[in-house]
């Protein structure tokens, strides 16, 4: 079999060598010579100007010009480039180099940013140094980048070289880190650019242009009395030769194999597969075929597929981002799971266009006794709602979402999971994107990408170290929509056999590739009791223009494939951002575990809504269930709302006492989590859950008898009654809500956030409220985004209070978008919109008499809001001798505890009675929730069937284990 990395082949020293470009002849650097409002550089190899609105022109001779601009997201993840911005003075300075002065980032009222650019001359090269400092308070988003465009040409000829390991043709997609990035021929002249160590590269597609987005900065924000440096260069040089393996084989087909003689109870047994035949793709079990078929000790039979796979190695660790590189030739292997003590027999089968060939191992492998394995993780025998190991040992995951594999905040990958693990937390989910781990985003479909495979070999090769367990996505829906689709292998423009998103469940096809994909993922993978389950894909509504049925069609074909694929059994689920999924789904009898994606977008108590799909699933199926996405906002989340994670508190407690399987899976690491360090979540939870029979044992929700809730005027921070709205795009079935002097809604659940206009006026009803004003006040209309433009009117007794346009397109609102899809302008407005409202009784309306619709995320009535009910509220399961029960303060919200701490008032100290208990006696261990620590105990009695405890006066929240005592 040929197949040789050219002269690098194997050697990781030459390619160690290989991050030093050869420098170009030496030569003197040219001059920036004015012309209008342009400077222009001429060199041996090109030219570049810089015209004075802030945009690099870069011209290799004889190639297309690379347009280069620089841009930021500031607040809401509104967008501004520097051309965008004013001038102040440009001029060449003494020692050559042209600086720029001015201001940036002035759009939606933000505070501008005062900059500095030099761009210095030298050799074959610009250098930039972009120095800048805030005027005044101002939040950034996500640092400084570039965003370089150039025109794709017919028959395009140039190459993208994102140094020192991965490459695309120019009109090809590529993301990626990068030491040195190169545009042009390969061996040949080529614009270089870079920044100081690595720096990330993504791409997009439109019409003739591609488009690649840079970021040149570590950090993403700065303090206002700091200042943030950028450091670039621009320049040309030849094109580093491009080390690609050839995996292609013409030869007779031979087969032979090399195995391990013992390996321990759930090791990886990992054979190393001799292989010749005849093939061009060996990921294509078309071309050429791998397989095993194993006899475990008991006489147990199965087959597991074999793979071919590029070595890659973990080459320098630079700024904490792991740089794969390749290690010598391409190898053919078998992994399998030890899964039985005593001897193993394997024989391999290979099959190529030309034929079969078969190859026994010459001696069984012997499978030893390891006391420490678990293995794998399976629904639980004990309780179909929860997990357990092969071991008999419970599983409960504990987790955060970290789903693409890149550094963060200063930390490698490695970094990130070790201080998961410290913190007791075992679970995490990685997506298997084109932005993460995805494999089937090579130039061409069928192709896998090996650097991707080799991280995802590491991080299952650490896993049993750290005790982490690792959700696979397969796909997730940004890849199927808007951009991520333009540049999707399966889009017939990019060579696939998908016109459209939804010929991807329902093309022969796609779904044959697909297949090979499950086979390949299976093969590699599959060995490991790390992975804890098999994901379909993130969130399957978000598939573009792709009906429902014809998704859980797709999925009652493919998870029996996935299914009988896997020969270890792994669990198998899927995911959906309509909250608890649609039944018809968790149905389907392969799919082993039910999801919820949650994100409140309300400011109410997350507990109650975790509590009420924790219920719906529990009561639903007899499968786990888990919450692997939550969070308090789905978009323009901050940090500071919740600034110390009392939502994530209340939403990991509320579901486990719920039956929620593990606890809540949050997202918002990179910018949240690790930077306010509420890792202590995690590790509180994961103390309470330590010695509690979750998988092996059978639990019952517990029915609670709760005091009385207590009636009380309103506080000072309290009176206004505020009527938060959901996002469904439907037509309300209500239209009249009452508000009550204790701010409740009567039919909330239809008061829906798009007031729609022309658009669509079969969803046209709009929302009259009856309420009382015991003052003069104000009815106040908080719009946030508005599509196609907007006209509000509100009526107070049918009198015209209040007229306002809300104009869509570019500079309308505080930031705009135009829409390609629906062909439109959107704007967010983010903006609170009010109307006096004298005392007294009144019945308001509100229209929108706009072209599209106006989304309202509240409608407040101030001081409209004279009682309030002091409540408590109290979840709890139990199992044959334990149960376990939390206590929440209604009060102890995480809105509550950000804007009105001093105002939250303890619930008194009363009884909660509990149901179904047998008569006898009972210890209590009363537990401190936020940092997960026994306060005490206590032994109380059970009488006719039914235990009283008495927590005390509830500050905030607190938990009980309950034990059985012997009888």
């Amino acid at each position: 079999m040929k197949n040789e990395f050219k002269k690098y082949s194997g050697s990781l020293i030459a390619l160690a060598a290989f991050f030093v470009i050869a420098p170009q002849p030496a030569m003197a650097a040219p001059v920036w010579v004015a012309a209008g409002n342009k400077h222009t550089l001429t060199f041996e190899s090109g030219e570049m100007t810089w015209h004075a609105h802030g945009l690099l022109e870069v011209r290799a001779n004889g190639q297309p010009k690379l347009s280069v601009s620089l841009f930021q997201w500031h607040d809401a993840w509104v967008y501004d480039t520097l051309e965008s911005g004013s001038v102040e003075a440009c001029s060449v300075l003494p020692d050559t180099a042209l600086q720029v002065r001015g201001l940036w980032g002035t759009s939606g009222g933000a505070a501008p940013l005062r900059y500095t650019l030099k761009l210095t001359p030298q050799e074959n090269q610009v250098a930039m140094v972009l120095d800048v400092e805030k005027t005044a308070p101002l939040k950034l988003c996500n640092g400084v980048w570039a965003t370089i465009r150039t025109a794709i040409e017919p028959d395009e000829g140039r190459t993208v070289f994102l140094f020192p390991n991965g490459d695309a043709t120019v009109g090809k997609s590529i993301e990626g880190v990068f030491k040195q990035a190169f545009i042009g021929q390969e061996s040949g002249a080529a614009v270089c650019f870079s920044g100081q160590g690595l720096c990330s590269l993504r791409s997009r597609m439109g019409g003739d242009t591609h488009t690649f987005e840079v970021k040149f900065t570590k950090k993403n924000d700065f303090a206002l009395n700091e200042k943030m440096r950028v450091v670039m260069s621009f320049g040309f040089a030849t094109m580093p030769e491009i080390l690609r393996p050839t995996v292609a084989c013409a030869a007779p087909l031979t087969i032979s194999a090399r195995a391990p003689k013992q390996v321990a109870l759930y090791g990886k047994c990992e054979i190393d597969v001799a292989l010749s035949g005849t093939w061009d793709n060996p990921y294509d079990s078309d071309d050429i075929a791998l397989d095993a078929e194993v006899v475990t000790a008991s006489g147990r039979r199965y087959k597991q597929p074999g793979f071919f796979m590029v070595p890659h190695l973990l080459g320098e660790l630079m700024e904490h981002e792991d740089v794969m590189l390749p290690n010598g030739d391409g190898q053919w292997k078998v992994r399998l799971a030890a899964t039985e003590i005593g001897p193993m027999r394997v024989t391999l089968t290979a099959r190529d266009r030309k034929g079969n060939t078969v190859f026994q191992l010459p001696q069984p492998i012997l499978v030893t006794s390891d006391k420490q394995a678990k293995g794998f993780v399976r629904v639980s025998s004990a309780d179909a709602h929860y997990l357990a190991h092969d071991s008999g040992e419970g599983y409960v995951p504990v987790g955060h979402n970290v789903p693409i594999y890149q550094s963060s905040n200063g930390m490698s990958v490695k970094d990130i999971l070790e201080k998961m693990a410290a913190h007791g937390e075992n679970w995490n989910r990685w997506w298997m994107s084109r932005s993460g781990l995805g494999i089937e985003w090579e130039k061409k479909l069928g192709w896998y990408r090996q650097p991707e495979a080799a991280k995802l070999d590491l991080l299952l090769e650490d896993a049993g170290r750290l005790g982490m367990y690792y959700q696979l996505c397969m796909d997730t829906h940004q890849d199927f929509r808007g951009e991520g689709w333009e540049v999707n292998p399966f889009n017939a423009v990019n060579g696939g056999p998908c016109k459209r998103v939804s010929e991807w469940f329902t093309d022969a096809a796609a779904k044959a590739f697909y297949r090979k994909r499950l086979r390949y993922t299976v093969a590699r993978w599959g060995y490991s009791p790390h992975v804890l389950c098999w994901e379909f894909g993130n969130e399957f509504e978000g598939w573009a223009d792709v009906p429902q049925e014809t998704i859980i069609a797709w999925h009652r074909e493919m998870a029996p494939v996935l299914a009988a694929l896997d020969p270890y059994n792994h669990l198998i689920s899927t995911s959906w951002w309509s909250k608890t999924g649609p039944e018809d789904c968790w149905r389907i009898p392969e799919i082993d575990f039910v999801q919820t994606h949650s994100y409140a977008n309300n400011e109410l108590n997350v507990a109650l809504e975790t509590r009420d799909y924790c219920l719906t699933q529990w009561n639903g199926f007899q499968k786990p269930h888990l919450f692997v996405e939550f969070g308090i906002r789905s978009h323009n989340f901050s940090p500071e709302a919740d600034p110390t994670g009392r939502a994530l508190h209340n939403t990991m407690w509320a579901a486990v006492a719920s039956g929620c399987c593990g606890a809540p899976m949050p997202w918002w690491h990179e910018n949240y989590i690790e930077p306010k360090e509420l890792y202590f979540h995690f590790r509180s939870i994961r103390n309470f859950l330590n010695g509690l029979p979750f998988g092996t044992a059978a639990w019952r929700q517990v029915a609670v008898t709760l005091p009385e809730p207590i009636k009380q005027p309103a506080r000072a921070s309290q009176r206004d009654a505020v009527a938060l709205t959901r996002s469904e795009f439907r037509k309300p079935a209500a239209a009249v809500f009452r508000i009550s002097d204790q701010g409740g809604v009567s039919d909330a659940g239809e008061l829906l956030a798009l007031l729609h206009g022309g658009a669509h006026r079969d969803l046209i009803n709009p929302p009259t409220f009856e309420v009382t004003y015991p003052v003069d006040g104000s009815f106040v209309i908080h719009v946030n985004k508005v599509s196609n433009s907007g006209l509000l009117k509100v009526f107070v007794d049918d009198t015209l209070a209040l007229e306002q346009p809300l104009p869509c397109g570019e500079n309308c609102g505080k930031s705009w978008q135009y829409v390609e899809r629906w062909k439109l302008w959107e704007s967010v407005y983010d903006t609170d919109i009010k109307v006096p409202v004298k005392a007294g009784a009144h019945r308001i309306r509100v229209e929108n008499h706009g072209r599209d619709w106006v989304e309202i995320s509240r409608y407040t009535f101030t001081g409209c809001r004279t009682q309030e009910l002091q409540a408590v509220h109290c979840y709890a399961l139990a199992a044959p001798d334990v149960a376990v029960v939390w206590f929440q303060n209604d009060d102890s919200t995480w809105v509550n505890h950000a804007q009105h701490a001093t105002e939250i008032r303890p619930y008194p100290a009363a009884d909660f009675t509990l149901d179904g208990f047998a008569d006898g006696e009972y210890e209590v261990e009363w537990w401190e929730t936020w940092k997960g620590a026994m306060r005490g105990r206590a032994m109380i009695q059970a009488a006719g069937g039914k235990l009283t405890l008495r927590p005390g006066p509830i500050a905030t929240d607190t938990a009980a284990k309950i034990r059985a005592m012997a009888r």
